[in-house]
């Protein structure tokens, strides 16, 4: 006799990280959401271990389970309550909230450089531990890190800074103003003062002059620390110099961790294939590394102690180099785990080594629940091992079934699957030889296609294929909804498109480092390595052209803002209920062997039996489970990605966006058809730049070329929306701060018709933005003063400007395209940049100018809003687009006391956040995003 056996692989014995990571978690999501009182939550935690020893003496094993699943809870949310209230009197950020830094004001800060600048395109950043403050003469103890810039230009400057000779340890004193980092308050902006904490920074700042830096000597340092930095400053200079400036870009981000000197259309590219995170140091990485390390896959399989050792050494080195991202840490603990775990005769389950890494970060750091790196590091792993492992384990056992006195019947399931899981696995040549010296010898009939691949020695390569797709598929599935909320972006294609990149990138890391090693040796060897990388290199940033015309295969979605962001979680309940799915299916039976009585027989080939296991019993009633699993997963498959868009209401609806220094201006009509005037963008100078004046003081700006205002947030507001259509976009001229911005939403956004005021002959911005709309297929049309047209029964004139002719033709700031809105008696007038002379034209033109509300032109800048056009507008309210901190004075307080004067309710973007005015025809309210 025999019995049919059955154990699931996630119960909580076998993976009890699983159920602790998530009590763990859960806690700190509690303590983010409620924050419950410190003695609460200590007196529950507590009471839950007090209860759970009580309860395991008296071998209740359940309730004592459930009482420590509680106070892991309470222990997450305790540690999340001392990490968000632990001291930070002379924190910067603390200095800063409470007034003592003003942004205004430049403080003489003092401290330690925590690593050596991290060079970047013609500047240096320089992480700077904080030890004490002078500010207005006032001297103060200080803590915390400050990201600090600078960016010496000319051979001068430069000179400067290489003699101040910084480095890993190096104590300074420098002036400089410190501010938090840019906000944006507008509905879909990410929190970039969060993102500069997850990063260890309390505020930012820019450095003027190298002059205004002092090394006034050194402290004390780790010697392993200053070889690791050192030695990643001589990788980044070796990958500087021998490979071409797009290619070494991409190695500085791969295998050191810099991302400052990537090329804009290989990220571009890689984003649009889903493959951006071979850009970023992770598992992948971690993992190629780790297999050279111990030796590939034969040393895997007869890995020793020392060479663990040795392995975790260099691996954890390696990892402290390159800056122990989450990403980072959580693959170098897996590996570390997974490899330690053998040594000691433990077989290490994958999906418990992977939450025992989320529960050690989580414990460590419980703000990482909230970073996105995080998720997304660790959802693609749990994708791998719930989903692509237990798949694949399940198709390997169909494929290679053969009669044994554990598994005596066939397969069960689809023909169609047996043949494919055959086709895969079977080793027909295998068992030939097998058979040959069997006593017993037997056929078996399995898919010819096996038969005919092994042959050809192809099946592996297949198989190994096939695999990989399969992990593949398993990482966007799981990854989807983290993908469009944080990315707003799917790619289907991304499932074939990362089985090559992740090949690619292994060729690109290895071949690289080895052209480097053999440079000294022989340059012809190094040469031709560097050919490899330079192929490698354009196959996977040009991997996505050949779809770039598929509609499906890559594409922007909108995203769920609020509480309906709970979709999001949501969508992880049926992927669990597949992992359970495939966890419960077992095609073949494993069997043990009773003797007559009905007892169970000794299993001695099974050394990691011990105990019997319960027997398979599967209730009819789940035989539609498969595909009602399925249904959720599609269903949910497409809440995520076609979140509803807002109703049209009848009214026209104008979003003055907070973009900062710029404008930008989203119109809903009244049945539902947008409009988007100007899409902000970052002020580049030259020596020329047109909409600052000579009299205006210009300061630096800390920069991140990661950060573009028309992807992170015009893009992201119009998909907070839920949508991803744009009927008109107007660019009311060519400066970077209005027009720059608008490249990235024709690029994001399924748009209507382009359309511009004077088509200016020689303009960079105009005609990258033109070359978009182009290759978009988009229509492209000039207006200027005079027309006239309606949409959705609002009437819209051009004002501005008259038309332009000559050989020359500019589109500076008095060529800006000035509109007014006429819905019913309501007027709104969006003046763009015009100044003075434009103001003074419009007005002596004897054009009604009246308006109920008037963006105010150029920033409020002292160059426009005269008295005699203020006076002809006459507004009820006047917003301004400008951020909180104009580094140009705007707006001035001359133009605000005469807004002021006529008893004009006053807005502005930067103080008051996006501005939403909202009209019926007939009266008009106006709301603010800060209220």
């Amino acid at each position: 006799m025999s019995q049919v056996l059955f154990r699931s692989t996630l119960s909580p014995r076998r993976q009890p990280f699983l159920c602790l990571s998530a009590a763990l978690a859960g806690g700190i999501l509690i303590d983010r959401w409620i924050e419950p009182p410190r003695l609460v939550v200590s007196g529950l935690a507590l009471a839950s271990v007090i209860v759970s020893i009580r309860l395991l003496v008296s071998k209740r094993d359940a309730a004592s389970t459930i009482g420590l699943m509680i106070g892991f809870v309470a222990a997450g949310a305790l540690l999340s309550l001392i990490e968000r209230t632990k001291d930070t009197t002379s924190r910067l950020e603390s200095l800063y909230e409470s007034k003592v830094i003003s942004p205004d004001d430049p403080v003489e800060l003092t401290g330690t450089l925590g690593a050596p600048p991290e060079p970047a395109p013609g500047t240096f950043y320089l992480d700077l531990a904080a030890e004490q403050l002078r500010v207005r003469d006032q001297l103060m103890p200080a803590r915390g890190h400050a990201r600090l810039m600078i960016s010496p230009s000319g051979d001068a400057a430069q000179k400067d800074f290489a003699d101040l000779a910084l480095d890993y340890g190096s104590r300074v004193r420098v002036l400089v103003r410190l501010e938090r980092a840019r906000g944006y308050a507008n509905p879909g902006s990410p929190d970039f003062n969060d993102l500069l904490e997850r990063r260890g920074y309390d505020l930012k700042g820019v450095i003027k002059s190298s002059l205004l830096v002092e090394h006034i000597g050194d402290a004390g340092t780790n010697r392993a620390l200053a070889f690791l930095y050192h030695l990643r400053l001589r990788m980044m200079d070796a990958f500087g110099s021998s490979f071409e400036p797009r290619v070494g870009g991409t190695l500085k981000a791969m295998l050191t961790g810099n991302r400052y000197f990537l090329d804009r259309e290989t990220v571009d590219r890689l984003r649009e294939s889903s493959t951006f995170h071979t850009l970023v140091i992770a598992g992948l990485h971690i993992g190629i590394i780790a297999w050279v390390l111990v030796g590939g896959r034969s040393a895997l399989k007869r890995r020793r102690a020392w060479r663990v050792i040795v392995c975790l050494l260099l691996l954890w080195a390696y990892a402290i180099m390159v800056g122990l991202a989450p990403p980072v840490t959580r693959a170098t603990t897996m590996i570390t785990v997974g490899l330690i775990g053998p040594l000691l005769f433990r077989r290490s389950a994958s999906i418990n080594t992977v939450m025992l890494a989320a529960f050690v970060m989580l414990a460590l750091k419980p703000a990482l629940v909230a970073d996105p790196g995080f998720q997304l590091s660790f959802v693609a792993v749990a994708g791998i091992v719930s989903l692509a492992l237990p798949l694949a384990d399940k198709l390997r056992g169909i494929g290679q079934w053969r009669p044994t006195s554990r598994t005596p019947h066939p397969p069960s399931g689809s023909r169609a699957v047996r043949y494919f899981a055959e086709t895969l696995f079977w080793d027909q040549r295998g068992f030939n030889k097998e058979m040959r010296v069997a006593p017993i010898r037997y056929r078996l009939k399995k898919a010819g296609a096996a038969r005919v691949l092994g042959q050809l020695r192809i099946q592996s390569i297949l198989r190994g294929a096939v695999l990989l797709m399969i992990t593949s598929g398993a990482i966007q599935l799981a990854t989807l909804p983290l993908m469009a909320l944080y990315f707003n972006r799917v790619a289907p294609v991304g499932v074939l498109l990362n089985v090559l990149a992740g090949l690619l990138t292994g060729v690109l890391m290895l071949t690289a480092i080895g052209a480097i090693a053999v440079g000294g040796l022989s340059a012809w060897l190094a040469a031709k390595l560097g050919l490899v990388v330079k192929a490698a290199h354009y196959v996977l940033v040009n991997a996505i052209v050949p779809f770039a015309e598929f509609p499906f295969a890559t594409f922007r979605v909108a995203h769920y803002e609020g509480w309906h962001s709970i979709i999001y979680a949501l969508y992880f309940v049926p992927l669990a209920m597949l992992a359970v799915l495939i966890d419960r299916w077992q095609p073949i039976d494993h069997v043990l062997q009773v003797d007559g009585t009905g007892a169970l027989k000794q299993n001695t080939d099974n050394r990691n039996s011990r105990s019997p296991r319960r027997p398979l019993t599967l209730s009819p009633r789940l035989r539609f489970a498969p595909s009602l699993v399925c249904a959720l997963a599609m269903t949910s498959v497409v809440a995520v990605i076609k979140p509803p868009s807002n109703q049209a209401d009848g009214k026209l609806t104008v979003h003055f966006l907070d973009v900062g220094q710029g404008d930008s201006a989203f119109v809903v009509f009244p049945h539902g058809k947008t409009m988007l005037v100007d899409g902000g963008g970052e002020l580049r100078f030259d020596g020329r730049e047109r909409s600052v004046t000579q009299s205006e003081e210009v300061e630096p700006v800390f920069t991140d070329n990661a950060f573009s205002i028309g992807e992170a947030v015009v893009s992201r507001f119009i998909w907070s929306l839920g949508r991803t259509r744009v009927d008109y976009v107007l660019a009311t001229h060519a400066d970077a701060d209005h027009i720059g911005g608008l490249w990235d939403v024709v690029r994001n956004m399924r748009v209507g018709q382009a359309i511009v005021g004077h088509v200016p002959t020689a303009e960079p911005e105009y005609d990258r933005f033109v070359d978009e709309v182009r290759q978009r297929r988009v229509p492209l049309s000039a207006v200027s003063a005079g027309e006239q047209f309606e949409i959705d029964g609002v009437a819209i004139e051009v004002l501005w400007p008259p038309p332009a002719y000559g050989s020359r033709v500019t589109s500076g700031n008095n060529d800006s395209v000035v509109l007014r809105l006429r819905y019913g008696s309501v007027s709104i007038l969006l003046a763009g940049d015009i100044e003075q002379a434009a103001e003074e034209s419009l007005v002596a033109s004897g054009l009604g100018l009246r308006a109920d509300l008037l963006k105010v032109p150029h920033h409020g800048s002292r160059t426009s809003s005269t008295e005699a056009f203020i006076e002809a507008v006459n507004p009820r309210y006047a917003v301004i687009s400008v951020g909180e901190r104009s580094r140009f004075g705007h707006p001035h307080a001359t133009v605000v006391n005469r807004y002021l004067a006529r008893d004009v309710k006053l807005l502005q973007t930067g103080h008051d956040g996006m501005v939403t005015v909202e009209t019926d025809g007939a009266s008009i309210d106006v709301e603010t995003y800060r209220r």
